[in-house]
């Protein structure tokens, strides 16, 4: 049996400062960041996805006090089957607690790194915009015919403004959830997190049943129920009671108390009685597990499936960019030839260049998010996220 993962009470960490980088973005590469240039913080704390795994895992407030609870020395007295079985149990429940934190964590990551890219796009459309409005309100000014409409740049302008405001509350919000989840102060307001490193994708996904094989070994979940299987003895029964119990309160009775009284007069061992409920729980603990196995593999399938659905749809907005960066590069030609109307042509090439780019910073974030689930899924987050332990 594996003893408690050794953890020291989480304290607030500290991620170094660092200054914002205007995301790199083409048609030919997925971006090396996605960050914004910031529209209110006075400083940035530098956050890596390996900074955010392990400190999200850290901070799982009910992991935490399942490890300081197996920190709790035996007595004397104790039995010493039914200690070790609820030491190993506390362990693998602490360790899912914590590849779930490390999930919920992981997946605020990739929806800021989404969010601020898309921001800093937002805010490169309203040169654009506001030039052309300039424009047609000089052109109505002066009675002279303008291409496009007055009222619709204005209400394009004002959509504008409304995705923008959505999408740095979108921000804030993230921010104040992300600090709790990594164990950082809420204030100040000023100071936000700043998601760096390698966006790029993997197209190859792994192979389906080996992905399942993986994570039904692997999931701290399981390997808890297989534990309290393996580990089933008349010593342990109580045990089992409580821990399906916590799952019905209809399961886990137990064996009238003059019944026990009369058991604890026989030194031979187990009476009939106390070998017939050691069969039915092993019988409800091999169901218990049958039925999360079914869960977990199906969870897998899910994240692959969202993985491999993500692969095509990044590849097909990537697809639209390029055709929009032709178009736009035409409309340079156009307007450095002087041809008439070029240079509408190429603003509104370079508004849909904008909106291209962000259709593909959603499109790399979704997919980080179902590499996220797929990890999850397999249990992997909690094991990477445990110093010096292996699954």
């Amino acid at each position: 049996m594996r003893p408690a993962m050794p953890t020291t009470t989480p304290t607030s960490p500290e991620l170094p400062l660092t200054k914002p980088v205007l995301p790199v973005l083409d048609a030919k590469e997925l971006p090396n960041s996605l960050l914004r240039s910031g529209y209110q913080c006075e400083a940035f704390r530098r956050l890596t996805e390996r900074d955010c795994l392990l400190l999200s895992a850290a901070h799982s407030s009910t992991a935490n006090l399942l490890d300081e609870e197996n920190r709790v020395p035996p007595t004397s007295d104790c039995n010493a089957a039914r200690d070790q079985l609820k030491r190993t149990l506390r362990y693998f429940a602490a360790l899912e607690l914590r590849n779930r934190a490390a999930a919920d964590g992981l997946e605020r990551y990739f929806q800021l790194s989404d969010v601020e890219a898309r921001t800093e796009l937002l805010r490169d459309g309203f040169p654009i915009v506001d030039t052309q409005l300039d424009r047609a309100q000089k052109a109505k000014t002066a009675g002279v015919r303008f291409p496009l409409d007055l009222g619709d740049l204005t209400r394009r302008r004002s959509q504008l403004v409304t995705d923008l405001e959505q999408a740095e509350n979108g921000s804030r919000l993230l921010n104040l959830d992300l600090k709790r989840r990594l164990g950082l102060p809420s204030q100040p307001e000023t100071e936000c997190l700043w998601p760096v490193g390698e966006f790029a994708i993997d197209p190859a996904t792994p192979e389906t049943e080996q992905a399942v094989n993986a994570a039904l070994a692997d999931r701290p979940e399981l390997r808890g129920l297989r534990a309290l299987y393996h580990g089933l003895t008349p010593d342990t029964l109580p045990d089992s009671r409580d821990y399906l119990r916590a799952l019905s309160p209809l399961m886990g009775d137990r064996v009238p108390f003059v019944v026990q009284r009369m058991l604890s007069k026989k030194p031979t061992g187990p009476d009939a009685a106390t070998l017939a409920e050691l069969d039915v729980r092993r019988k409800q603990v091999l169901d218990l597990i049958a039925d999360r196995e079914r869960v977990v593999a199906d969870e897998t399938r899910a994240a692959l499936l969202g993985m491999n659905a993500q692969v095509g749809r990044v590849a097909q907005a990537k697809e639209r960019l390029r055709g929009w960066e032709e178009k736009l590069a035409d409309a340079v030609k156009k307007r450095e030839a002087n041809q008439p109307g070029a240079d509408l042509l190429e603003s509104q090439a370079r508004t849909d260049v904008l909106k291209a780019k962000a259709e593909v910073v959603t499109e790399v974030a979704a997919w980080h998010q179902a590499r996220i689930r797929l990890k999850a899924a397999q249990g992997r987050l909690a094991w990477e996220a445990a110093p010096g332990e292996r699954p």
